[in-house]
């Protein structure tokens, strides 16, 4: 097998999986926006535990969505970077760079689909804290106080960590040019 046959077969391999990429991020908005709220309903009638993990699925979504999104722009960005220099055409990720304006609709995917989720992981929270609040007020022995605590300091780190994850990779989710290029 020579250069150009191997060059082929990672090309068309990486085209494979950001296809499947793709699936899974269809999979995951569709899960984030309509899943979300089915799973809030559901947990408005369960136990207060149930409550208490419905934050961190959606914590969970978002990793997941950042994930995908960055794992697809990884190997747009090898494509880029080792693929497109061996072929004497100019390539379809390298006109994409070239051409800001193109990778203007991911931008705003992106940000919207986290926007989304973030706001879902804050209504999911609030609910939370305001359910063991209802419980705190009819509970004399105080338990629901050490929850409360609890729940509240792991959201919170939950939102800073997710938050610092995602400003730490955003260009590497919606670019596949590196910093120091």
């Amino acid at each position: 097998m020579n250069d150009q046959d191997v060059l082929a077969q990672q090309f068309m391999t990486l085209r494979d999986e950001i296809k499947a990429i793709k699936a899974r991020l269809y999979w995951t908005v569709v899960l984030g926006v309509f899943g979300v709220p089915i799973l809030i309903y559901l947990a408005s009638d369960a136990r207060r535990d149930v409550w208490l993990l419905v934050p961190y699925t959606v914590l969970i979504l978002i990793v997941v969505f950042v994930a995908e999104q960055n794992a697809m722009m990884r190997a747009g960005r090898y494509i880029r970077e080792r693929i497109e220099p061996n072929v004497e055409q100019f390539g379809w990720e390298g006109w994409l760079e070239a051409h800001v304006e193109s990778r203007l609709m991911e931008r705003h995917f992106v940000a919207c689909f986290v926007v989304i989720f973030f706001i879902y992981y804050v209504m999911t929270i609030a609910m939370a804290i305001q359910r063991l609040l209802s419980e705190e007020a009819r509970d004399p022995s105080g338990q629901f106080t050490y929850w409360l605590g609890a729940a509240g300091i792991t959201y919170a780190i939950g939102a800073i960590w997710a938050v610092s994850t995602l400003v730490h990779h955003w260009r590497s989710t919606v670019s596949t040019v590196t910093h120091e290029t």
